[in-house]
């Protein structure tokens, strides 16, 4: 007689409202990463804030200043001249956070940690869609190994980064959407990818190359053909088209050429050299990818200098590379998460990568925000295969060597936020981790000037001069070209009241860049100050030919003329710095002149415009 098979006991199924593990888990992730950055809260502004923040009009105006952020340009806001980025995003939510939270810096420090933190948690349930077949921990140790990461600082510590922040939850979105459109039928998910592309790309223009991400997903986690993936994509790059034309229609279509201070690639006269160096700065980022030691707010000319074909680094990273290829193309057929991982990471780097296009940055920590995400994925894929986690689940070990890296990359992120604190401290320790670029010599140089300026000891005023001088020579000496550190140097030269060598120091400045407005302007003052008409008018007209919209540039222009008593062309410059920038100041010198001149209404109706600003 055959015996009865005995049924096994069916497991209960967890219904949402029991299964408390992921929710557990998403909590634990928002504390992990609002803490690791909690000392950025008080931090202050520090380098681009001015442009996009501090200094922005359009941000400073709050929610009244929407409309001109989504109209105008990226900078200007801040420099009331068109450039060549596009990102309305971003200065848009600054605007809002102007409006019901206040100007201090804190306010947006604060945001900052906060998208930061919840962009975590929705990696966390992003992640977990894809590998739905893994135990809770493959996501969590994916989500809390990215959310440590060191690299992360400069984006999540600095205000100006905040793109890159709303960019990848952009990205998020896409991707949750578009897995739960073509497993749920529901098109409402497929509306919400396309929305969060658009405000991904609204957000940083690198975020095209999410375009690259969709079929990716579609191909490794979605089981439809290929030519589903092809239409479905094909609506994302409708949208990237959409956004290119009302990019085309706001940006400057002839901004000035990258600068070699900008990107050292530029500087390299053989192609052949230039892609050698490119691909000995990847092998770079593989490395702050493993061992994020030490970190720079600065990687300009010269931190890289031109390497060649037979530089160890250059082979090294290259043999990594080819490594990577061989992995990628080995699993891509069986669709192996590994392969996922290194494509990910690829396209996501490619634009910013200059393998391909030199870009207007020779190397960022910023640059591995998104695709780090591609470096996590592959570290805890590689750690599960190897411990065998599905068939032997090691996981004491796995915790112990999560452990461990997640306490190292938490010490380094949380001691690296405090260099971020301000100019001062980003400053003085950029100087140590990057004594080769011109630029950090540069700024470190204006760190000296600023504190010069309020300093009351005569001899420690002298000194902190002499100190900028140094520096700034020194900046010079590595760029002869560097405009801008001409500039700061004729500033110092002012400080220290010796007007022939600051007005050499502009001279330069403009030799090295005969567009460069802000010198001529500078210059134009300088001679106006020591009562040279002449020479300031010329200056000054010179400036506007090239910023015609610039405030400062009018500003003094009406004051000359005010004291030449050439009262019309005096109301005529006052009234372009009022349109440019309308404050206090401008409003004050058109009141006042129109006083001078006895029209004592017009001088009555822009005192009263005056208190209405109070």
């Amino acid at each position: 007689m055959a015996k009865k098979k005995s049924k096994k006991p069916t497991p209960k199924k967890r219904t949402p409202a029991t299964d408390y593990s992921k929710w557990i888990a998403a909590a634990g992730i928002f504390v992990f990463a609002f803490l690791l950055y909690s000392n950025t809260l008080h931090h202050g502004f520090v380098l681009d804030d001015d442009l996009v923040c501090k200094k922005n009009d359009f941000v400073q105006s709050g929610i009244s200043g929407l409309k001109d952020i989504f109209t105008h340009s990226w900078y200007y806001g801040f420099a009331h001249t068109a450039d060549r980025y596009y990102r309305p995003m971003m200065l848009a939510g600054l605007a809002v956070e102007t409006s019901l939270f206040g100007k201090s810096a804190g306010v947006y420090h604060t945001m900052n940690v906060l998208y930061y933190a919840l962009g975590s948690v929705f990696l966390f349930f992003v992640i977990r869609l894809l590998f739905r077949r893994k135990n809770i921990l493959f996501p969590l140790a994916i989500t809390l190994l990215f959310t440590a990461h060191p690299l992360h600082t400069e984006v999540v510590a600095n205000i100006k980064s905040r793109d890159e922040i709303f960019a990848f939850l952009g990205l998020l979105g896409v991707v949750y959407g578009m897995v739960q459109y073509n497993r749920k039928s529901n098109v409402t998910y497929f509306i919400l990818a396309l929305i969060s592309y658009f405000f991904a790309i609204l957000s940083k223009e690198g975020a095209l190359a999410i375009l690259g991400i969709v079929p990716l997903v579609l191909y490794f986690f979605i089981e439809i053909s290929w030519k589903k993936i092809l239409v479905q994509t094909g609506a994302f790059g409708i949208i990237a088209a959409i956004y290119f034309a009302i990019r085309m229609g706001i940006i400057d279509h002839h901004p000035n050429s990258f600068e070699t201070i900008d990107n050292s690639l530029f500087a390299i006269q053989s192609a052949s050299n230039r892609l050698a160096t490119a691909i000995g700065m990847i092998g770079t980022y593989f490395k702050l990818l493993i061992f994020p030691h030490p970190l720079s707010f600065d990687y300009s000319y010269n931190t890289f200098p031109e390497l060649s074909w037979t530089n160890g680094k250059v082979l090294a990273s290259l043999a990594a590379s080819v490594g990577l290829i061989y992995l990628t193309i080995n699993g891509l057929r069986s669709k192996k998460p590994l392969s996922f991982a290194i494509l990910f990471f690829a396209i996501t780097f490619v634009i910013t990568s200059n393998l391909f296009f030199l870009i207007g940055a020779t190397f960022a920590e910023r640059f591995m925000f998104v695709p780090l995400l591609g470096f996590c994925i592959a570290v805890i894929v590689l750690l599960w295969e190897y411990l065998d986690l599905e068939e032997r689940q090691n996981y004491p070990l796995f915790y112990g060597i999560l452990g461990v890296v997640l306490l190292g990359y938490s010490a380094k992120t949380f001691t690296q936020n405090k260099i971020w604190e301000s100019d001062t401290t980003l400053f003085s320790t950029g100087i140590l981790t990057a004594p080769n670029s011109a630029r950090t010599q540069s700024f470190y140089g204006v760190m000296h000037i600023r504190k010069a300026a309020t300093e009351k000891d005569v001899n420690k005023k002298k000194e902190l001069l002499n100190i900028a001088v140094k520096r700034l020579q020194n900046s010079i000496n590595i760029y002869p070209k560097f405009t801008e550190a001409y500039q700061h140097l004729a500033s110092a030269y002012e400080a220290q009241n010796n007007v022939p060598l600051a007005l050499e120091a502009y001279k330069k400045a403009i030799e090295s860049n005969a567009e460069y407005f802000p010198a001529m302007t500078n210059m134009g003052i300088l001679f106006y100050k020591n009562k040279n008409y002449d020479q300031a008018e010329f200056y000054l007209k010179k400036a506007l030919t090239f910023a015609p919209n610039h405030a400062l540039t009018h500003r003094v222009l009406g004051l000359l003329y005010k004291d030449k008593m050439q009262y019309d062309l005096a109301i005529t410059h006052f009234k372009n710095a009022l349109d440019a920038q309308y404050n206090k100041t401008h409003l004050m010198d058109l009141g006042m002149l129109y006083e001078k001149m006895g029209n004592t209404e017009m001088a009555i109706f822009y005192n009263e415009k005056i208190k209405e600003l109070l």
